[in-house]
C-alpha cells in the first residue's frame, strides 16, 4: 500500500490521511479529510460534534455497530481504525500523526 507524509489533524474516525487512497492519488489529490471539508458531513464527525467529543474513541458506545462496519472496509488500505483509535487515545493526535509519518518513512 501507497503512503504519503501528512501534516494536519486526525478526523474523528481516526484515519491516518497519508493512507487514504484520495489522498495518494496522483491527480486531482483530497488535501486531508480535516482540511478539504470532507468531514463536514460525515455522521462520524457529526456524531462527534453532537456528543461535545473530538474522536470516536471518547464515546460511551464506541465502538458502535455502524464504525465497526465502516473501520473494517479500510483495512484493505492497510489501516485499522480499532488500532487507530487505540492509538490516538493513548498517545494524542501529535504524536498519532508523528507514528504515521514514521511509518510512511520508513516503508
Amino acid at each position: 500500500m501507497y503512503m504519503k507524509h501528512y501534516q494536519g489533524i486526525v478526523p474523528s474516525c481516526a484515519v491516518f490521511c497519508g493512507g487514504c487512497p484520495r489522498y495518494t492519488q496522483e491527480r486531482n489529490a483530497c488535501p486531508g479529510a480535516s482540511t478539504a471539508g470532507r468531514c463536514d458531513k460525515c455522521k462520524y464527525h457529526l456524531c462527534c460534534i453532537d456528543k461535545g467529543i473530538e474522536h470516536c474513541w471518547a464515546c460511551e458506545q464506541y465502538p458502535c455497530k455502524d464504525y465497526k462496519t465502516f473501520a473494517k472496509r479500510w483495512t484493505r488500505y492497510g489501516q485499522d481504525f480499532i488500532e487507530n483509535q487505540q492509538l490516538l487515545k493513548q498517545v494524542g493526535q501529535d504524536e498519532f500523526i508523528k507514528i504515521w509519518n514514521e511509518k510512511v518513512e520508513n516503508g
